[in-house]
C-alpha cells in the first residue's frame, strides 16, 4: 500500500506542473496593447502622428498720429474769412499692399463745404511695411460765427479713412 501511495504521489508531482498555470496574467491596462515584438529591430524613425499647423488670417493696418487735423484761415483763398485749411503727415504701418481713400463730413453748426486730399490726390497706394501719407483738409464757406467764441479744438468735420486690398 505504501508503494502504491508513493507512486500516486510521484505521478501527481510529475503531472501537476503540466496542467497548472504558475505564471499570473498581467492586469489589463493600456500597456498590454503594445506589441513589443512588432517594433523594428533597428533604430529607424517610425511615424507616430501628424500635427496640423494653423494660422489665423488677419490683415493689419495702423494709421498713426491720428490726432485732430488743425485748420487755420487760408490767406491765399478768395474768401480767407470763410476758408480754412490744414494738413498732417501720418505714419502708416501695414502687412499688405492697400489703396487708401478718404471722405470728409461736416459735424458742427458751422457747416461748410469740406474736401480731403491724400498726398495731393483722392487716393494713395500704400505698400506693405511703413510709409507716410499727407492728409490735407480744406473747408470753404465755414460759418465760424455759429460756434461759441473763444473755444479751443472745436471739432468741425470728420475724416473717414477707407482702404481696399490690392
Amino acid at each position: 500500500m505504501l508503494k502504491k501511495g508513493l507512486i500516486a504521489i510521484a505521478v501527481l508531482a510529475i503531472a501537476l506542473p503540466a496542467i497548472a498555470d504558475f505564471h499570473p496574467k498581467p492586469p489589463k491596462d493600456h500597456f498590454t496593447n503594445v506589441k513589443v515584438h512588432d517594433w523594428p529591430t533597428t533604430f529607424v524613425p517610425v511615424p507616430v502622428t501628424t500635427i496640423l499647423v494653423c494660422l489665423d488670417l488677419g490683415f493689419f493696418i495702423q494709421i498713426k498720429d491720428t490726432d485732430c487735423i488743425k485748420v487755420v484761415q487760408d490767406a491765399s483763398a478768395d474768401n480767407p474769412y470763410k476758408t480754412y485749411r490744414g494738413c498732417v503727415t501720418a505714419a502708416v504701418e501695414s502687412n499688405f499692399n492697400a489703396t487708401i481713400t478718404a471722405s470728409i463730413k461736416d459735424t458742427s453748426p458751422a457747416k461748410g463745404k469740406w474736401k480731403v486730399q491724400l498726398n495731393g490726390g483722392d487716393h494713395v497706394h500704400v505698400p506693405e511695411g511703413d510709409s507716410d501719407i499727407e492728409i490735407c483738409v480744406t473747408g470753404e464757406k465755414v460759418e465760424i460765427g455759429k460756434l461759441q467764441g473763444g473755444d479751443k479744438n472745436v471739432s468741425v468735420a470728420d475724416v473717414t479713412i477707407k482702404l481696399v486690398l490690392q
